[in-house]
């Protein structure tokens, strides 16, 4: 009996969407987390206490690469797009491929926009690559009951 290939999720090959637009690849994402407020409760005088999972609060996403024509192009589209609509925010998602390009996870991001976006420092005399940064919001990941449901 042959093994079992399993498809390793490389930490180093995500893909980024908005709405329907592709923000393109990028080699750095940070910020995709969840944690919950620990709630508590009492039960009457008692010396009795319930905990379970409160809110949930996501961290905001941090994406960096290098600039680059096709995505950089992208997402200095979608940053003129918001700033005409006054950020509305949109469904995107995050996708973690295998080094083949293999598809391994993705995560929807509901409610999402852009709070900031910058670009390193110009320098001819420095010879490095030109890293374009992205920051944005969102209010879940999880399946679950939705908002306003």
């Amino acid at each position: 009996m042959p093994p079992t290939v399993i498809a390793h999720g490389m930490a180093h090959r995500f893909v980024v969407t908005a709405g329907s637009r592709d923000l393109g690849a990028w080699s750095k994402v940070a910020g995709l987390s969840v944690t919950w407020d620990l709630a508590e409760y009492r039960v009457g005088h008692s010396d009795q206490y319930f905990k379970f999972a409160g809110v949930p609060k996501f961290a905001r996403l941090k994406l960096s690469r290098a600039a680059e024509q096709t995505g950089t192009t992208a997402v200095k589209t979608w940053l003129e797009e918001v700033q005409s609509s006054g950020g509305v925010p949109e469904e995107g998602a995050v996708e973690m491929l295998t080094s083949a390009g293999e598809p391994v996870i993705s995560w929807t991001l509901q409610e999402m926009f852009p709070i900031s976006w910058q670009i390193s420092e110009f320098d001819a005399t420095a010879g490095k690559v030109a890293m374009e940064t992205l920051e944005i919001v969102y209010s879940g990941f999880l399946a679950g009951k939705q908002k306003g449901a």
